[in-house]
């Protein structure tokens, strides 16, 4: 929305200062006017008052019987008002008057010229009155305000009435509506109105004149300010006026300092945002209430998508475990530089260094600094195991051959039949000892070659074919399988190749072992891949596969670490199962 000029700006504030100024005005003349018309009817009320207390007192209840004109006889004394007949002498008085006429004793109403004689008994206790109290305490009493009885606003006047003939000592009240006090307020009103309405016009009138002769000065100061917020700092400033050249002069000397401080900035925001983005860590800056203020490139590259700034950690896929550490440090002021170690999302490992630090404001701050470990930590926990598994799997080989041999070399002399048949069973535990060698190697290499960003791409079909010719070498007392394709094309996946010759080896002598005499099929799935060894279903059981020899475990593992499984296929077959590698040049999944 774009902001009012100076004109109209300077006639709003004149005419709101002359706005307040007159309805001060207004509202103390009308205040003191208010205030003389209520007491003008406050008088009329009591002239009434007195009226009907002395017509109460001193005359009769008849008007024709106050004129003189008696009968010659001697007439009857003459007849006062009665209590019975109080309402309606009220209600008659009432209409001749034009005010409202009530009695009031002990609180109770006896008359009212608004209320028939006999609802007067519900009307509510009236002692509490403003007037009635006045009036019992000192004699006479006043009030405006709103009448529950008639719903008007109303001037009460009230008397204290005493040795009435007839009558209860009491109060006497006489209401007179308050529509002619209103009356004149609002006519007064009116005037009033009028006279500030030309006021306002001729104030707004007279506060353009000067604003007119600072229209172009301030039109030209504006273009030249938001130029230099829009970068252009050199642009010039030239005013004619006296007054302002001063300020001139210090628009151009400020603009040309401007310009040189913002080019040197952006000179260093630049060279600092290279650096911080060339860097391998990510890095975050924390906000004293733990929210993330800033951040370099590779910390979003290593949290993934997602804004980050603004937000807490536990809020990103930094994770509650960074956000607990950062809540930490910051709530302790005496915490130093820590590093620590995390997972964060998408199984990531990460080393995060943080650094508290204090702001010019005297807040605790944080600079948060994480390091992709990921491939260290898999790397590790490989080699952990793989020399775990080596030692295993190579010490029982290992210590058998140590044993045949040297039982060879203590008969070889005086039993040379035993001594062949010791070096016949080291060579049959040093081929154990090769096979167990081919596992690891091909454990490792599943290992290894899972965690490149993408594993080489295998021709399944030709290292099944390969590994159809070592199990016939490696079983020549066996018929060997034969091999079955359905369908036509390549049969690639994304898988090493050696260890999975190795897994089709063992599969294949399964299969040689139990003797049936099926062809291994390999054919597309719908999850890929697909490779039926009949006769090795018992590979499918993890329970069985160990109960079958230390190599057998290879095949579930080798083939997990691809996305692959083992299933138990139809008739006692073996499914092996491998994603189907995407088409050549197209990027992974």
């Amino acid at each position: 929305m774009q902001r009012p000029s100076l004109h109209v700006r300077t006639l709003f504030l004149s005419l709101t200062a002359f706005f307040f100024l007159l309805c001060l005005v207004f509202w103390f003349f009308i205040r003191q006017t208010e205030g003389l018309l209520v007491e003008d009817a406050q008088g009329q009320a009591t002239s009434t008052l007195e009226l009907v207390l002395w017509l109460m007192r001193e005359a009769p209840d008849r008007p024709g019987l106050a004129d003189g004109a008696a009968p010659a006889a001697q007439p009857e004394p003459p007849q006062r008002v009665t209590l019975e007949g109080l309402p309606d002498w009220a209600a008659d008085m009432g209409r001749h008057l034009g005010a409202r006429i009530t009695y009031i004793a002990g609180g109770r109403v006896l008359a009212d010229t608004e209320v028939p004689g006999r609802d007067t008994a519900e009307l509510e206790d009236h002692a509490g009155r403003p007037e009635v109290v006045a009036a019992l305490a000192s004699g006479f009493g006043t009030d405006v305000r709103h009448s529950r009885t008639t719903g008007r606003q109303t001037v009460y006047a009230a008397m204290r009435a005493d040795n009435l003939p007839g009558l209860p000592d009491g109060v006497l009240r006489v209401a007179v509506p308050y529509h002619a006090v209103t009356r004149d307020l609002a006519r007064f009103r009116g005037v009033i109105l009028g006279a500030l309405g030309i006021v306002l016009l001729f104030g707004g009138f007279l506060s353009l004149l000067p604003a007119r002769s600072l229209t172009g000065t301030i039109k030209e100061l504006t273009l030249a300010l938001k130029a230099l917020g829009d970068g252009d700092y050199k642009r010039r400033l030239y005013l004619s006026d006296r007054e302002f050249s001063g300020l001139a002069e210090a628009y151009n000397a400020m603009a040309e300092r401007v310009g040189k401080n913002v080019a040197a900035i952006e000179g260093q925001r630049n060279r600092h945002a290279a650096v911080l983005d060339g860097l391998d860590e990510g890095l975050a800056v924390l906000c004293p209430d733990g929210r993330i203020a800033s951040h370099n490139a590779p910390l979003a590259r290593l949290a993934g998508p997602g804004e980050l700034c603004g937000r807490l950690p536990i809020e990103t896929p930094l994770g509650p475990a960074v956000h607990a550490e950062v809540a930490a440090m910051l709530h302790d002021p005496q915490a130093k530089t820590a590093t620590r170690r995390f997972t964060i999302t998408g199984d990531r490992d990460v080393e995060a260094n943080l650094a508290p630090f204090t702001d010019q404001d005297g807040r605790r701050r944080l600079i948060l600094t994480l390091r992709d470990v990921t491939g260290q930590s898999r790397m590790e926990a490989n080699i952990r195991d793989f020399v775990r598994e080596a030692s295993h799997r190579l010490r029982t080989p290992l210590t058998k051959i140590a044993g045949y041999l040297d039982m060879a070399r203590g008969t070889l002399s005086r039993d040379p039949a035993r001594a062949g048949t010791a070096i016949d069973a080291a060579m049959r535990f040093s081929r154990e000892m090769d096979d167990a060698v081919a596992d690891l190697m091909a454990m490792a290499a599943a290992r290894f070659s899972a965690s490149m960003d993408r594993p080489p791409r295998t021709d399944v079909r030709r290292i099944l074919e390969n590994a159809l010719r070592e199990a016939a070498v490696r079983r020549p007392d066996a018929e060997p399988p034969r091999l079955t394709v359905q369908g036509d094309g390549d049969f690639t996946a994304e898988v090493e190749p050696n260890g999975l010759g190795r897994v089709f080896v063992l599969c294949l002598e399964r299969t040689a072992a139990s003797g049936d005499d099926r062809p291994v099929v390999l054919s597309r799935r719908d999850e890929g891949l697909g490779i039926e060894f009949p006769g090795a279903s018992d590979l499918a059981s993890p329970a069985a596969a160990r109960g079958c020899g230390e190599g057998t475990g290879l095949a579930a593992d080798f083939l997990s670490a691809y996305g692959g499984r083992l299933a138990p296929g139809e008739n006692g077959a073996l499914l092996v199962c491998l994603p189907l590698a995407p088409a050549s040049g197209s990027e992974p999944a």
